[in-house]
């Protein structure tokens, strides 16, 4: 039982109201509008004089209405039919409890809060955000190639981003897979390492490498072995591609969409 009386600034009261449309939308089937009430707030207010010139309506500017509150992104999911499944509850708990002036229901947005400002928010502003993504290029400045706001650190990288998409947008939508570009990753014995490109797709992960001129001494495909072996031990394969294979991208398309397919979807 809620005690009576139910005045307009009764927050508590009014909760309870709401838990009772609850209850009675429960009870009715209801289920889509009974659960976006748990998201709401219930307040009422005078509805401003606001007079329908309506024979017998009873609408004078001592009247009140309804007012839920939910967060903007709530707004849409209470159409005109759950607005009114709603209200034709609300007003019957209502009137049993002595407020039959409520005439109206509306649904309204929350107020965001604004948020906080440092002193030094110029500065803040003028600063570079903070990102793993190509972080040593972009800790270097210009220079880089750029697509789809993503920094790479060669031509070829870009044109092996440029067949990765392609490559996505052929894939159906149960196939699809996701591309990053330059990674930062945490690897247990290696310290932080930036593959040029991880994918992902069907709960796999594949890296790729695009290996260029300065890969083919002997020091440095001793250390793409051993960046390669670190990922093999958390289960990851390494797809390694010459910088000379992105001159024909058509046949690095298809080389790609094979190698794709076998670690992303291996054969059982």
């Amino acid at each position: 039982m809620i005690p009576l009386p139910l005045r307009d600034d009764d927050a508590s009261k009014l909760d309870l109201v709401l838990g009772q449309v609850h209850r009675l939308l429960d009870a009715d089937g209801q289920v889509l509008a009974r659960d976006l009430l748990p998201r709401a707030t219930l307040t009422l207010r005078r509805d401003g004089g606001f007079f329908h010139p309506m024979p017998g309506d009873n609408w004078t500017d001592a009247t009140y209405e309804a007012v839920l509150t939910v967060a903007p992104a709530l707004v849409t999911e209470f159409t005109p039919a759950v607005t009114e499944l709603i209200w034709q509850h609300l007003a019957t708990v209502l009137k049993r409890l002595q407020r039959g002036d409520v005439f109206s229901l509306v649904v309204e947005a929350a107020l965001l809060p604004l948020p906080p400002v440092p002193q030094n928010w110029r500065q803040v502003a003028a600063t570079p955000p903070a990102t793993n993504q190509a972080r040593r290029e972009r800790a270097a400045g210009e220079g880089y190639p750029t697509l789809d706001g993503l920094v790479f650190s060669s031509r070829a990288e870009l044109v092996v981003y440029q067949i990765l998409c392609e490559i996505q947008r052929d894939s159906p939508p149960q196939r699809s897979i996701a591309i990053l570009p330059l990674p930062s990753a945490k690897l247990r014995d290696a310290g932080v390492r930036s593959p040029d490109f991880t994918v992902l797709g069907n709960s796999r992960v594949v890296v790729i490498e695009v290996d260029g001129p300065h890969h083919y001494g002997r020091t440095r495909k001793a250390d793409d072995e051993d960046r390669d072996r670190h990922w093999s031990r958390c289960g990851v394969p390494t797809i390694r591609i010459a910088h000379e294979q992105t001159k024909d991208p058509a046949s690095l398309k298809e080389r790609l969409r094979e190698d794709l397919l076998r670690a992303l979807v291996p054969s059982r």
